[in-house]
Formats: structure tokens, C-alpha cells, sequence
């Protein structure tokens, strides 16, 4: 699993010295994104290799931003007709000119609608998932008060919006619809209200009907700061959140029964924001750390476990460029599971400190941030990585979902909402 420090075959630009060339795809979004680069390193070429499987290349690129200086996304699906959702804020948060923002576009990234939320200030759109009837609902924040917001999926158009004032700052951060076909969502109140990442809350589970009319709340206070995700199971929920304090490691992954309450609740490694579980019940938690043996500073950790929350394996990934590890972040946000039993987790890499800009390799300077995807088997043996930017711009990857046509689409934080559709991630039925 020491890939990090090992070079692989590389697949570029022609001119790029890469043994198989690729063309640059001129995105449609205007100056924010120039020629797209894509470069996707395997660990071992070797006939018969678990790693041997080529890479994707990126098919497309496409980029919209909002009424803000910059917009970042943080969360995307596929809808079953095929089209692509993506949700976030323009502005920014710090300075309170934030607003939500939702875009959704055709299966080829054309622009169908895009709508913005709230007035400029605390305003987080952290999630969306469709609803039985095609419409879209998502779990964020308005106003520092925690807001589920239900749209029309053909026009963007607000069908209902609820807000709930518990605290300082609340927010809800993942929703999924629950077995009566309501909603069941998770979050926090009382956060410090210092941006879209941890806030340090307490935690809350909330169940509502299908018009978003509250059933129950329950408190989670004493296990996790703050639900993240949460995903519906056959006997209840399972919901994935943040230590109930900076000070101690308790809690990550949580099972409540129908009416919420903790029928188990699991610490393992890290703080994790990644979260899917597969066809079986195992589940996936994606995290970075610094404990991990490639590097002093943030790496990817993959934590797996099985529906009883009994862990499984760890295993660890990052450095992909090959610079000094002490000044790199890999920084993994989004995870989902493939249809061959294997996870895909999507992070973005770059030096952040300032001080190093490493040079050399073929993808960039250090100080550049791009997407860096990595593709595992089901016990986490890698099968590739790849890293795909622009030659002028920050990327990085925020989220991924899987696309029906065996490929999958990237939610890009390139100052915008980038959706960067990448082919051949598995085999469609």
C-alpha cells in the first residue's frame, strides 16, 4: 500500500511525456477554466496485477459560478432521469456574504437551471437527495438556523422551505428519505458558526413527514458534535458524524432504531466526511489524518466496517505527486461504493503552507491543487489513483457520484461548481 512513493505510468498532454496522449477539453464556463489537464498514475502495469486496470480520462469539464466572488460545491447525485444536481454557496461564509446555491444540469453538464438562496450572510447548502416524487430536497443552513428546502427538480422553484432556530448556529448537513418515505436528516445546533467545517456543535437527528412537518427530534449531544450523513437501513438509520468534542475521540458512525434511538454507537480513527455503504451493509468512512505512515502531515484514510459497525480494515493513501509529504494536504471529502464491490474516494492534494511549492513533477507545482481520485477493491487494495487539474487554476475534489453509464461525475471546487465527468469507472448492467 506504499504507493505514494512509487511512479507509475502516466497518462497526459502530448508533449507531456506520457506514452499515451490525450486531448484538452476547452470547458464552455468562460476565463475561470482553461485547458484541462489530466494526469492518472497506476502503481503496478504488471500482467494479472490487482492494479493493472487502466485509469479514466476526463470526457468533459463544465463550470458555473453564482452571484458571488467565488462559489465552492460540497455535494452531487445523479437524479434517475439521469440529470446532475449539485449544491453549495456563492460567496463566502467568513465574511457573511454567503448565499446557497443549487445547479443542476443534463447528463452532459448542460445548464438546465440554477437558483440561490437566502440573503448574503450565514447560509450553508451542505446536501440534496430526490425525493419519491423527483422533486429535490436540501439539508443546510439559513440564517445560522437549520433549514430542510424542497424544489421543483424541473424548475429549480421553491415547493416549501422549514427552518428551525435551536441555537447559536444550527445546521443540518445530510438528509435521505426515510423508510415512510418522509425525511431523515442530521446535523447540529449551538456550533460555533466559523464556516462550512467543523463548528462544534451538538449533534441532532431530526425525522420529518413529506412536506418536511417535524415528526421528532432527537438529541445527540452526548455521542457526536454533529451528524454529517446519514443513510436509511432496514432497521433504522445509520448516521455518520463528528466527535462530541475537540478534546476527546468519541464518536464517528451511530445506529438508531425508527424512532432514533442509538441502538450502537463506534469510534475508530479520525475525524471522517466521507460516507456510502454498499449492497451488502458494509460502509465506508473517509477521513485524512496524520497518523498515517506515509507522511507527517494530512492523508487519506479509508476506514471500512460492516453493518455492526465492526471494522473491517484501514487502510491509507496520498503524496500522489511525490513531493515532501510534511507540507501537503490530501484532503478526502466524498466516497462512494462501485458496483464491483470496490470504493472510489475523491480528495483534493496541494501545499498549502506557502513555504515549500515543490516542483518537477509532470501535474504541477505543489502549491496547485488538484482533484486526486482513488479507486480501491473491496478490501481496500488500491486499483488506481489519478489526479486531474487545470494548468491555471485550483481544483480540488469536494464530492462524486457514480453515473449510469459506467462512468462519474466530480464536484470540483475550482472557484466555481465544476462538474468534471470522468469515463470507464465500472461496468454498467
Amino acid at each position: 500500500m506504499c504507493f505514494a512513493m512509487i511512479l507509475g505510468a502516466w497518462i497526459g498532454f502530448s508533449g507531456w511525456c506520457c506514452p499515451k496522449p490525450i486531448d484538452a477539453w476547452a470547458s464552455n464556463a468562460g476565463p475561470r477554466d482553461p485547458a484541462i489537464q489530466a494526469h492518472t498514475q497506476q502503481t503496478d502495469d504488471s500482467p494479472g496485477s490487482k492494479s493493472s486496470m487502466r485509469p479514466p480520462e476526463i470526457q468533459w469539464h463544465r463550470a458555473y459560478g453564482g452571484s458571488g466572488e467565488e462559489s465552492h460545491p460540497h455535494y452531487i447525485i445523479e437524479t434517475r432521469s439521469g440529470d446532475l444536481v449539485m449544491v453549495g454557496e456563492t460567496g463566502f461564509v467568513e465574511d457573511a456574504s454567503a448565499k446557497i446555491l443549487v445547479v443542476k444540469t443534463t447528463s452532459n453538464g448542460k445548464l438546465k437551471w440554477k437558483k440561490e438562496f437566502g440573503d448574503p450572510g450565514y447560509n450553508l447548502g451542505n446536501s440534496v437527495v430526490e425525493a419519491p416524487d423527483g422533486d429535490l430536497v436540501i439539508a443546510g443552513c439559513l440564517d445560522k438556523d437549520a433549514a430542510l428546502i424542497k424544489l421543483d427538480a424541473e424548475t429549480g422553484s421553491l415547493r416549501w422551505e422549514k427552518t428551525w432556530d435551536w441555537g447559536t448556529e444550527d445546521a443540518l448537513e445530510g438528509v435521505d428519505i426515510a423508510k415512510d418515505g418522509g425525511l431523515i436528516a442530521t446535523g447540529y445546533r449551538n456550533g460555533l458558526g466559523e464556516g462550512t467545517f467543523l463548528n462544534w456543535g451538538k449533534g441532532v437527528l431530526i425525522k420529518t413527514d413529506q412536506k418536511g412537518t417535524l415528526v421528532w427530534k432527537k438529541n445527540l449531544a452526548s455521542y457526536i458534535s454533529a451528524g454529517y450523513r446519514v443513510q436509511t437501513v432496514t432497521d433504522g438509520y445509520v448516521v455518520s458524524g463528528h466527535p462530541r468534542s475537540e478534546e476527546e475521540p468519541d464518536f464517528n458512525l451511530l445506529k438508531v432504531d425508527g424512532k432514533g434511538s442509538v441502538l450502537w454507537a463506534k469510534t475508530y480513527n479520525t475525524i471522517y466526511w466521507g460516507f456510502d455503504m454498499d449492497a451488502r451493509g458494509n460502509m465506508l468512512l473517509a477521513g485524512h489524518t496524520r497518523k498515517s505512515p506515509l507522511s507527517k502531515n494530512w492523508d487519506v484514510e479509508l476506514t471500512q466496517v460492516d453493518s455492526d459497525g465492526t471494522k473491517d480494515w484501514t487502510q491509507y493513501f496520498g503524496q500522489p505527486r511525490g513531493y515532501d509529504g510534511r507540507w501537503i494536504h490530501d484532503e478526502v471529502w466524498g466516497v462512494r461504493s462501485t458496483p464491483d464491490g470496490g470504493w472510489l474516494a475523491v480528495a483534493g492534494t496541494g501545499d498549502e503552507t506557502g513555504r515549500y511549492e515543490g516542483r518537477g513533477h509532470v501535474a504541477g507545482n505543489s502549491g496547485q491543487w488538484k482533484v486526486y481520485l482513488i479507486k480501491t477493491d473491496a478490501e481496500g487494495d488500491l486499483q488506481w489513483e489519478a489526479i486531474y487539474g487545470s494548468p491555471s487554476a485550483d481544483w480540488a475534489g469536494e464530492d462524486i457520484c457514480l453515473t449510469k453509464d459506467g462512468g462519474a461525475v466530480i464536484a470540483n471546487d475550482c472557484g466555481a461548481f465544476g462538474f468534471t465527468k470522468i469515463g470507464g469507472v465500472y461496468t454498467p448492467e
